[in-house]
């Protein structure tokens, strides 16, 4: 039976047993690694102590003779030949060392300093993070190490110590990564997430696990099917290119930039997923419409956001069918028909990550409506429209995003019907206009299950039509949430929470009025509208926005 031999001093043994030492494995002397270090902070270890597991004040540190101390040298006698380890899991890895050294040491009493007589003066100490075990270097998780690796006969250490020609490929195949901070072999490190492929493409750094994907910049090469976690296909077949144009359409392919298709409608959608970059360009690409059973990613090409101009479609701008599915990132749409609306969703899922729709303030077409649809709205602004978003049964999220002065008729910032099922949080809306009675949220039929969390809410009054009694659930959760009488006293409000706003996107004030109203839970997002990190051990300020 293979058993661990690590150097211990005595107050690590508590006796025999069958002519074999009884080792006390919670001992501080047994983790001469540094790993479960079972004393406290403000302790030590003296490993030739019995009390306490060994552990002593760090004010009687110094008292501790030199070979009682965790890391000092406690055989009468040791002679070492081959390959030191490198340092641990906090260290650079450093080019392994071989020595040879012959050392007796002398001890005249517990508290005298050792005698070396060292003959060979070309010596380096193995660092505290390994430790000498029976292993089998042969054996690379040879169990004798423990969290460790058997890097050398007899020897143990971190991944960080493996030898040159090994990798953690070698001691697991699905643990191939070395993490330098902890010193094991994982999944994957945000430097080597080779691993991560198909539904987990993503490298998670706190875990270093490889995971779904939840943004497109996660997927460079093409887009994130968020719905399944994965990547769109990257090969060239499923990428077409689309910058709105009247030149020479006919003899272009979608196939590059150079030779983007004039219109959305170009695009033939005959794969189950493909990706389009839309390219800003002189005239709108005109109107897109996702078949059933199709997912399409529609993203921005090139840093400044395309425009899809509703004006001159005469109809939806977008339009997700039954069981299809559509993702915009970076797109900024303008308008619609008088009456019409920009997006349009039945029964299938739309997702919506850094966009924009603006309206004029005098059309009075819809931003988004949803009619049993999963929609999810991330880190965008709609403004100015003739109305927000009209959901009806569903799902409806909205995150760090900004519904600021929409209203021209039918409703203001939100319409929520029958059975709809609605999360908003991290979110700014307010300066809606009153419409048919209403400034924020409006609700008809039953059913409505509504929450807004971590919100900055200024509504004119009165600001919702929402009522319990009715089967119409509408609950605020932490944030701010204020009703004024008029548009002056909304405004005045407005200029005390916030800075003037930048392209509509309100911050708040630094030790203003929002500040600690927010606390973030499991399920809220970590991050904001400009992907700055929202604290989730302690209270930050509500709204789309955390102040610099």
């Amino acid at each position: 039976m293979r058993t661990l031999s690590v150097v211990l001093g005595a107050g690590a043994l508590i006796g025999f047993g069958g002519g074999c030492f009884i080792t006390n494995t919670s001992h501080c002397g047994f983790h001469q690694d540094g790993s479960n270090n079972p004393c406290p902070a403000d302790m030590v270890c003296n490993v030739c102590a019995a009390d306490n597991n060994g552990c002593v004040p760090k004010a009687d540190a110094d008292a501790i003779p030199m070979q009682c101390r965790d890391n000092g040298v406690t055989t009468t006698e040791t002679q070492t030949q081959g390959t030191e380890p490198t340092a641990g899991p906090t260290s650079l890895p450093t080019e392994p060392t071989t020595t040879t050294e012959t050392t007796t040491t002398t001890t005249a009493g517990p508290t005298t300093e050792p005698v070396d007589t060292t003959t060979e003066t070309s010596t380096t100490e193995a660092p505290p993070t390994t430790m000498m075990a029976t292993c089998d270097a042969d054996v690379l998780d040879d169990p004798a190490c423990g969290e460790q690796y058997c890097v050398a006969e007899n020897q143990c250490g971190w991944c960080t110590s493996l030898p040159a020609d090994k990798t953690c490929a070698d001691v697991d195949e699905a643990t191939p990564a070395c993490d330098q901070q902890s010193g094991k072999c994982v999944q994957c490190t945000k430097d080597a997430p080779q691993a991560c492929s198909g539904s987990t493409p993503v490298c998670d750094d706190e875990t270093n696990t490889c995971v779904p994907c939840t943004e497109h910049s996660q997927c460079p090469n093409s887009a994130c099917d968020i719905q399944e976690g994965e990547c769109f296909p990257e090969e060239p077949e499923f990428i077409f290119y689309v910058q709105g144009s009247l030149s020479d359409c006919q003899n272009k392919d979608g196939k590059s930039a150079q030779t983007a298709f004039c219109a959305l409608a170009d695009v033939q959608l005959n794969e189950t997923k493909t990706t389009i970059r839309l390219l800003p360009g002189a005239t709108s690409p005109l109107s897109l419409t996702v078949p059933d059973g199709k997912a399409v990613a529609l993203v921005r090409e090139g840093m400044q956001p395309p425009e899809i101009n509703g004006e001159a479609i005469g109809g939806p701008t977008l339009v997700v069918s039954p069981g299809a599915r559509l993702y915009v990132s970076g797109i900024k749409l303008r308008f619609s028909t008088p009456t019409g609306y920009m997006v349009r969703c039945a029964a299938g899922s739309f997702y919506a990550h850094d966009t924009t729709w603006e309206g004029n303030g005098m059309h009075g077409s819809k931003a988004l409506e949803a009619s049993s649809c999963k929609t999810f709205i991330h880190r965008s602004r709609i403004v100015r429209c003739g109305a927000g978003i009209q959901a009806s049964s569903g799902e409806l999220l909205v995150e760090n995003s900004f519904i600021m002065q929409n209203g021209v008729g039918g409703f203001s910032a939100f319409n929520l019907l029958n059975d709809v099922k609605a999360r908003i949080t991290y979110s700014t809306i307010g300066l809606n206009k009153v419409i048919n009675g209403v400034s924020t949220f409006a609700c008809m039929g039953s059913g409505q299950n509504i929450v807004v969390r971590n919100s900055a809410v200024v509504g004119l009054a009165p600001l919702t039509s929402c009522k319990e009694e009715m089967g119409q659930t509408l609950v605020f959760e932490n944030g701010t949430k204020e009703e004024v009488p008029d548009l002056a006293t909304a405004n005045n409000l407005m200029s005390q929470w916030f800075n003037p706003p930048q392209l509509d996107v309100y911050t708040p004030k630094n030790d203003g009025p929002l500040e600690g109203m927010a606390m973030w839970e499991q399920g809220d997002p970590k991050f904001d509208f400009f992907l700055a990190a929202i604290p989730t051990d302690e209270p930050s300020f509500a709204g789309a926005r955390q102040p610099p």
